[in-house]
């Protein structure tokens, strides 16, 4: 069955539109955002990739079938990466005759209609966009209402002559990916166009944050929202477009909004009731000071403060978190600003609508994990799809990880916190021989500090974990923490006087650079090990090192050495050093890693500064 028959027969079984059939959170997200993104090919690349398909185009119109050629660049890069490329240098060669037009159609209705795979689709698709009839459409919609392939309706079309209009009952029929970039290619010219996209643009699944900044920043809006009148029924729908829209961003960086955001919120007393008209409005105050000098903020602020007194809010507030209906970003966002510690349980509405949402990951672990440790290791325990914990751990690279391992991220976070507040053996066993290496790593971390808890299971426990181990440095690592030698040479131990060095870190304290440690792999790093991010570390200059007269070594507390300060970084330093500066630096990244990062910091202790009135601080 190929795609376009799949779909009909979809319809037939349930002819709803939106189509309720297509997975609303991935599909179509390669394309739309590799289009909406700027990090693409380069253009000569583009230009090259596109003369390439069209000429095998042109091969395989001649045979009215695919050829090997095209089917192999099919199949090497995805269309999307260079697609208006493609668009436009077929429509050369059509202009130029180049193609036969009637064999090109058929070629283009067959790969639309009767392939199952979909980038053969997608080809067909803007193929058959440079003859604009009604089967044409008919087919185009058929397809584009799939947010799948709602990205190659949309250019395909852009050779019509109605192609607004297409555009637009694309954005009404699709959900979405699709939406997304359909309401991004529509140009509301039409008051009826307008009210929609005022009424339900900004009302999308995946990314509302840009599907509200789109309906704000279309041209055509701005006229509409000077003469719009905010009433009880439409109020929410502003409420939801300056919601999301100012989400992720500062309102002090939105003046030209200033006249709509008043407008909105001398409306607000009368009509704002739901949630996402709370969220509205501490999204625009949010990053306002109430010190403000300039008269319009403090209006603003002022305005603000005085429709969030109302006690309405809380109640508003549990009702979203039990009962969730906006974005969990959003939600936690008003929840954070409120500053309520609820139990765990009350955000179960919350995960039940994805049960590893990286927002509470970053709620609960990051941000309030002593709260919550506990309650998130039991609700893994349940939670945790099997292959996550499995007996088979594999190397998987940090650039691997998709949204299929975000289980492993939250089990990840969840050895973090138990490393500190709580120490469950099996758990941590179990932990040594999972999915991904970084969880492995944070396993035997955690039983490194819980070591005086050990049972008589955990070294048979880490002898078989070691036997699975495919990663030789975590390998290594099961054998320093069972008290043998490591695989490879001798490392360096060496220890020197840091008493001289030594400074305790204040708030007052300048940052100056972010640097590598150099030379861990000759040090024997399992003696420090336990050094976690944001721990401190002290230099100590060496000009008498033959090799370097400003090498600055970096040393644990205790003056054990792990490594130096990479070169191209340490002449700065070491003036600074020479000259009486009391620097310090501060541990980011694991201390296992083949470079670990640092952070310098120059000591402001306010003991040892007279006047100190104000210093330049890392953001």
């Amino acid at each position: 069955m190929s795609i376009y028959q799949f779909i009909n027969h979809a319809l037939r079984e349930n002819d709803k539109i939106p189509y309720v059939f297509q997975d609303v959170q991935n599909a179509g997200r390669f394309d739309v955002m590799t289009v909406l993104s700027t990090g693409n090919l380069p253009f000569t690349t583009k230009q090259k990739l596109a003369m390439e398909l069209t000429d095998c185009i042109i091969k395989s119109v001649e045979k009215q079938s695919l050829t090997p050629e095209l089917l192999n660049k099919l199949h090497e890069q995805p269309l999307s990466l260079y697609l208006e490329e493609l668009n436009r240098r077929i429509d050369l060669y059509l202009a130029e005759q180049l193609i036969n037009e009637e064999s090109f159609f058929s070629l283009g209705m067959m790969l639309a209609t009767e392939s199952n795979h979909p980038e053969e689709v997608k080809l067909g698709m803007l193929m058959i966009g440079f003859f604009e009839n009604d089967f044409t459409e008919k087919v185009l919609k058929t397809l584009g209402f799939h947010s799948d392939f709602t990205l190659f309706a949309v250019e395909a079309a852009k050779n019509f002559e109605n192609r607004n209009q297409f555009f637009y009952e694309i954005a009404q029929n699709t959900r979405g990916f699709g939406k997304l970039i359909a309401i991004y290619a529509f140009e509301p010219l039409l008051p009826k166009q307008q009210e929609w996209l005022y009424h339900h643009g900004a009302q999308n699944e995946v990314i509302p944050n840009l599907s509200a900044i789109i309906c704000l920043e279309k041209v055509d809006m701005i006229l509409f929202y000077q003469k719009l009148i905010l009433t009880e029924k439409n109020f929410s729908n502003m409420s939801t477009i300056l919601a999301y829209a100012f989400e992720e961003s500062s309102i002090k960086d939105q003046e030209r909004y200033l006249p709509l955001i008043e407008k909105y919120l001398k409306a607000a007393p009368a009509y704002a009731k739901s949630f996402i008209d709370l969220s509205a409005i501490i999204v625009i105050q949010q990053d306002l000071d109430s010190n403000d000098t300039e008269e319009i903020w403090q209006r603003v602020d002022e305005l603000c403060h005085n429709i969030l007194v109302q006690p309405k809010w809380s109640s508003i507030l549990a009702d979203e978190v039990e009962n969730p209906v906006e974005q969990t970003s959003l939600i936690m966002l008003i929840v954070r600003c409120f500053r309520i510690k609820w139990a765990f349980g009350r955000f179960f509405s919350l995960l039940e609508r994805d049960s590893f949402d990286s927002t509470m990951l970053e709620y609960f672990l990051l941000e309030h994990s002593k709260d919550y440790v506990e309650d998130v290791f039991y609700y893994l325990q349940r939670v945790l799809p099997d292959d996550v914990l499995c007996s088979t751990p594999q190397d998987i690279s940090a650039h691997e990880l998709t949204a299929e391992h975000q289980p492993d991220i939250w089990l990840l976070y969840l050895l973090k916190a138990m490393k500190t507040e709580m120490y469950h053996e099996d758990f941590f066993i179990r932990c040594l021989t999972a999915r991904i290496p970084d969880v492995r790593i944070e396993a035997v971390q955690g039983l490194r500090k819980w070591k005086r808890e050990w049972s008589n299971h955990v070294l048979p426990a880490l002898e078989q974990a070691y036997k699975l181990e495919p990663v030789k440095k975590i390998r290594n690592r099961f054998l320093r923490l069972m008290g043998k030698e490591e695989e490879g040479a001798e490392k360096q131990q060496q220890y020197v006087d840091v008493s001289l060095v030594k400074v305790s870190p204040t708030k007052f304290d300048e940052y100056i650079l972010q640097t590598k440690i150099a030379g861990t792999l000759y040090r024997d790093i399992h003696l420090v090990e336990d050094l976690t991010a944001e721990d401190t570390l002290y230099l100590v200059r060496e000009p008498g090192n033959k090799y370097d007269d400003k090498a600055i070594m970096v040393t644990s507390e205790e003056g054990y050495v792990i490594g130096y300060i990479q070169k191209e970084d340490n002449e700065k330093l070491a003036e600074m050093i020479d000259e009486g500066e009391a620097l310090y630096a501060v541990l980011i990244d694991d201390i296992i890693a083949r470079k670990p990062t640092i952070e310098i910091m120059l000591s402001r202790n306010p003991e040892n500064i007279k006047n100190v009135v104000m210093l330049h601080q890392k953001e």
